[in-house]
């Protein structure tokens, strides 16, 4: 009996040297500080983004979800393809990340070997079937409309510490203005995704010391008044230019089967404070039309 649980605990030992004497797989690394957006053609308008995450698939296979800046570890070493997906914060919200479906990827092919740290500086485009509307505040003529309002939004070009790129679009309120609203006119907008899976954004940047509401317009019945969709109302940044990318289906989805779309920008005063002032620059809509 003795001899029989000697040889077991033998056995016992032998196998646990093999498993802690197992090498493991060291990794190599790949660093990314960021990831840049290319304008290819002035109609994509500007080069803003506010890319946030790293998606990241080796040989096509999703490894994990980074953010930037990050150091990813690869276990697998030895030539391998490397596809690093954008992701932003989707509606602005920290825990609704997502891969923007408008930005391409970037492929990185490398010998991996382990212990080396590899930097990449990924570049994305715009995919080439997005349909994207833009105002730029570039043009004096810029495409928005007052509605309903005390007051309209300006183009300004000074001064310039304070402006995001060029020229902006400010709405500005005193004590004795209740509301400003501005409303595109855009046909394409008709076109708008009404299903929660079909991706559509409103990109902007934007600087302000009071609350912005952005939402859709919707009309069931061409050349009636449109209904207000609220998708967001985005907070004071004191000074400081922020970039988001509101879903358009969070809102167009309550109106499927609409045959007109807009989009309304809209500031609202009810308890009469002096000086508010609300930038937006490089508005985009972007969608497959």
């Amino acid at each position: 009996m003795k001899i029989l649980v000697l040889i077991i605990i033998i056995i016992i030992a032998h196998s646990s040297c093999n498993k802690f004497d197992k090498t493991e797989q060291r990794p190599a690394f790949i660093k990314i500080e960021k990831i840049d957006l290319i304008i290819n053609s002035s109609a994509e308008g500007s080069n803003s983004s506010k890319i946030v995450d790293a998606w990241v698939f080796v040989d096509d296979e999703l490894i994990g979800i980074f953010d930037l800046p990050t150091t990813v570890p690869i276990t697998k070493v030895g030539n391998r393809t490397i596809k690093v997906y954008p992701g932003i914060k989707k509606n602005g919200i920290s825990v609704d990340r997502e891969r923007y479906p408008f930005y391409t990827f970037y492929t990185y092919n490398e010998n991996l070997i382990a212990d080396s740290t590899y930097t990449i500086q990924p570049t994305v485009n715009y995919i080439e079937n997005a349909y994207i509307w833009q105002e730029d505040f570039e043009d004096p003529s810029f495409k928005l409309s007052q509605y309903q309002s005390d007051t309209s939004m300006i183009r300004v070009t000074t001064p310039s510490n304070v402006l995001f790129e060029g020229g902006a679009g400010l709405i500005s309120l005193n004590s004795n203005q209740y509301q400003c609203e501005m409303r595109t006119s855009e046909a394409n907008f008709n076109n708008f995704p009404t299903n929660l899976s079909t991706p559509g954004f409103i990109e902007l940047n934007y600087s302000s010391n009071f609350p912005l509401e952005i939402g859709i317009l919707a009309n069931y019945m061409a050349g009636e008044t449109y209904e207000r969709s609220p998708l967001i109302t985005l907070n004071a940044t004191n000074g400081v230019w922020n970039k988001t990318y509101l879903y358009i289906p969070d809102a167009s989805n309550f109106y499927s089967g609409a045959p007109e779309f807009d989009v309304y920008f809209r500031v609202t005063n009810p308890n009469g404070i002096s000086g508010i002032k609300v930038y937006v620059d490089n508005i985009k809509v972007v969608f497959y039309n």
